[in-house]
């Protein structure tokens, strides 16, 4: 069983979330962007098992801004109406912002004993089952209703003096939270107890140097999971013979002892017949009092990155197996790379797509920045996240374009989609070439590059979503390639403003660099001798160089890198793109192409 669906509405800088989830969820993006809050918001409508239990009843603050915005223009817009009773209690709560959060359940045929109680709808002919939590007026409204009704009598409210009141006039002392089947009602909660969550926060630190938690709640449930009732046999012998040594070797007389000074003659055999029993305690009990550890080393003493490894490892361990009373369990994690280095990195990537792939009843959530976990994982687990706003690969590509971009070597999704300046281009000659140029010109040393060679379209149109109100800029150097569509299905997207696609007008590189200005004298000049061209014409330098080794267009771009090569110029179709990304100018394509 997994969430397949989840969306959120209002919660903190979520105002409207939708989105199809795979089998694991893998939440990317910058700093501030949404991760932690959309890894907190799937567990709300569930039971916790976290260690930190901050409740469900949620706060003034965990509103969204934009739609208490709203909310309090409502306000000023119909202050009289209120005040004057043209406008109910009844109207202003259909005003006042809720938070909403629904999953979708998906469960294969065997599961399904478990849905029963959560179904609501029919869509396209499969039945739908879910969640939802609301967070909402629901108490003493009519009491709320007056409060807000005070507030506006005492003095005419605007945008400005509004900012002094707006805790009482959205008083969320009167909001209460709820837990139902959407559009159905309450649900019971032997039902929902079938649904638990474990969330684990960036910030772990101190739990995992903590001696008496450190992994141990998880450590015990492992345990608890895995001890066959042989294995529980053999623990109460191995207990009871444990006392039986320590009666051998602590004899009571040795301890409680007075008969040699006592004036009654049974003194002696009363002492005699005093002794230690064992008392077993419940398995639980045992199992607590363990601690983990490295080898023979105990945990807390040693560094912070293996601490949160084992920490890490044992959590995730303890969900998984299928167990009887629970249906779904949820791991939400932020940053599990933290602290870590790049090996333990790889091993905390292999460990999650295995758990990823055998465990049926629990489902992992996390935030990372890591291109090692991201390349590890399916890209159908990929979640988008910026400013707010968030996109599923799973919904965005289709099988074979995810396929593809699986299959590029150390594809950074990171620089794709959130580098200030990103370059996407074809072919190892235009890579050399590009980034010697860049090492030679200081003020294009933010250019980040990555080589793509299909699927432009879908990659530009995730980036145009993401990238949405900001300043950044992406680059397109295309190959020739004979497909006239292509071509303009590409660049369409030029707009002079945020994205410029170029392509090149020959087959290969080379003769696009002997072709441009003075490169030709340029290149016989400083590479005639060195590399035979000291005759050749323009057309058999360019044939030449094609059919030249790698080691030649190396030659030339660590010239360039040197700064040896300044009069060169780059092929008209990658100068344009590098004065796209280097000019502050509004609309460089009405600039440069206004006619």
């Amino acid at each position: 069983m997994k969430i397949s669906r989840l969306i959120v509405k209002n919660y903190r800088n979520l105002r409207d979330i939708d989105i199809c989830l795979g089998e694991s969820v893998i939440l990317i993006g910058e700093n501030n962007s949404g991760k932690s809050n959309l890894l907190r918001a799937v567990t709300l409508p569930f039971l916790t098992d976290e260690f930190n239990f901050s409740g469900k009843n949620l706060s003034w603050i965990d509103i969204n801004n934009d739609a208490k915005k709203e909310y309090y223009k409502y306000i000023i817009e119909n202050q009289d109406l209120i005040l004057n009773g043209t406008l109910n209690c009844n109207d202003l709560i259909k005003k006042m912002p809720i938070i909403t959060v629904e999953v979708q359940l998906k469960a294969d045929f065997t599961e399904n004993y478990f849905l029963k109680d959560l179904s609501y709808s029919i869509e396209n002919g499969d039945i739908l089952y879910g969640l939802r939590y609301e967070y909402k007026p629901s108490l003493k409204l009519n009491e709320m209703f007056d409060l807000i009704k005070h507030v506006l009598s005492q003095e005419k409210i605007d945008e400005s003096s509004i900012n002094k009141v707006k805790m009482n006039l959205l008083p969320t002392e009167y909001y209460t939270y709820s837990v139902t089947v959407p559009d159905k009602g309450s649900i019971a909660y032997d039902t929902l107890k079938l649904y638990k969550y474990t969330a684990l926060e960036a910030e772990r630190d101190e739990f995992s140097k903590s001696k008496e938690r450190l992994g141990s709640k998880s450590l015990v449930k492992l345990l608890q999971m895995g001890l066959t009732n042989d294995d529980k046999l053999k623990v109460e012998k191995e207990y009871n013979h444990f006392f039986e040594e320590l009666k051998n070797i602590s004899k009571m007389e040795h301890i409680i002892n007075w008969q040699e000074e006592s004036e009654l003659k049974e003194a002696k055999n009363f002492f005699e017949h005093i002794s230690i029993l064992p008392n077993m305690p419940p398995m639980q009990t045992i199992l607590n009092s363990i601690r983990l550890g490295y080898s023979d080393e105990e945990l807390t003493l040693l560094g912070l990155g293996y601490r949160n490894l084992i920490l890490l490892l044992v959590l995730i361990n303890s969900l998984m197996g299928k167990k009887k009373d629970i249906a779904l369990n949820i791991l939400t994690i932020e940053e599990p790379e933290a602290h870590l280095c790049i090996n333990n990195i790889k091993l905390m990537a292999s460990f999650l797509k295995i758990f990823t792939l055998k465990n049926k009843s629990a489902q992992l959530f996390y935030s990372t920045h890591s291109t090692e976990l991201i390349n590890k994982m399916d890209l159908k687990n990929i979640v988008v996240v910026h400013n707010g706003k968030a996109f599923s690969l799973l919904k965005e590509l289709k099988e074979e374009e995810r396929d593809y971009l699986t299959k590029i070597p150390n594809l950074d999704l990171f620089k794709l989609f959130f580098s200030k300046k990103c370059i996407l281009f074809e072919g190892t000659s235009e890579e050399m070439l590009i980034r010697s140029y860049l090492d030679s010109k200081k003020e294009l040393s933010d250019i980040e590059l990555i080589s793509f060679h299909k699927g432009y379209t879908k990659i530009i149109e995730i980036w145009k979503k993401v990238n949405l109100g900001t300043n950044n800029k992406l680059g397109i150097i295309r190959d020739y390639d004979y497909q006239e569509k292509a071509k303009k299905d590409h660049e369409k997207y030029d707009d002079g403003k945020t994205i410029c696609v170029r392509t090149t007008d020959e087959q290969t590189l080379e003769p696009e660099i002997v072709n441009t200005g003075r490169n030709y004298s340029i290149l016989k000049n400083k590479y005639g001798k060195k590399l035979g061209w000291e005759n050749m014409s323009p057309k058999e330098m360019q044939e030449a160089w094609k059919n030249a080794k790698a080691s030649d267009m190396l030659t030339i771009c660590k010239d360039i890198e040197r700064g040896e090569l300044l009069d060169l110029q780059m092929p008209k179709h990658i100068k344009e793109v590098l004065d796209f990304m280097k000019n502050d100018s509004i609309n460089y394509k009405e600039k440069n192409h206004g006619n």
